[in-house]
């Protein structure tokens, strides 16, 4: 139960991140200036009471604000996950990067040949990059999902390892998979592992 707990509130903290970042990127966009009118600033008061408030009843909290309620119930422990099964270690929402500093010991470290990101920015997972290739020298498949895989040069990071056979990147909350040509690009990118499989096709 505490399994399943875990790894819904992972999947509910990374969707409402995934709607907090559209909010602040459509916001963004509509403070672009319009025309030429781009030394022209509109501001909305600052301080607005009850009263006040229904005159702008599109009016939303901000990004951040909404984020932080909606988390607020969440205890660390209870939006992430690690998970040893097999030789697959899955790590779901971005706490679970955490457990990466434990001792493992080197004999379960040695049998780790997968990883699997789930719930997790990729730009968060680069950082702990060079941890993972001390820590667990075995890798041989890396599997990303809802990770945010959005631009191609994003796939330079993992050129760094030692060894990679095998690269699984889901549609699932990684939009990069739908440039037609992003295989290309990977096998381009990390050539000198000489990729085996990506996404399970030779």
């Amino acid at each position: 139960e505490k399994r399943r707990l875990a790894i819904s509130n992972a999947s509910r903290q990374w969707e409402i991140q995934q709607t907090v970042a559209a909010i602040k990127e459509a916001q963004q966009e509509q403070m672009k200036p319009i025309g030429t009118a781009s030394n022209i600033s509109i501001q909305k008061p600052c301080h607005i009471n009850e009263h006040e408030h229904g005159l702008w009843p599109n009016e939303s909290r901000s990004p951040d604000g909404i984020l932080t309620c909606a988390v607020q119930g969440l205890s660390i422990a209870d939006s992430h996950l690690a998970e040893l099964e097999g030789d697959t270690l899955h790590l779901y929402g971005f706490g679970a990067l955490e457990s990466l500093d434990r001792n493992w010991g080197v004999q379960t470290a040695g049998s780790i040949t997968t990883i699997s990101f789930m719930f997790i920015d990729f730009d968060e997972i680069v950082t702990v990059l060079p941890r993972l290739r001390i820590k667990f020298p075995n890798i041989l498949h890396l599997k990303f999902q809802d990770t945010n895989l959005h631009k191609l040069q994003q796939f330079n990071a993992l050129a760094l390892g030692r060894r990679l056979d095998q690269l699984t990147v889901s549609s699932q909350g990684n939009p990069v998979v739908n440039f037609t040509l992003w295989k290309y690009y990977v096998l381009f990118r990390l050539n000198h592992f000489c990729l085996q499989k990506i996404n399970n096709m030779e």
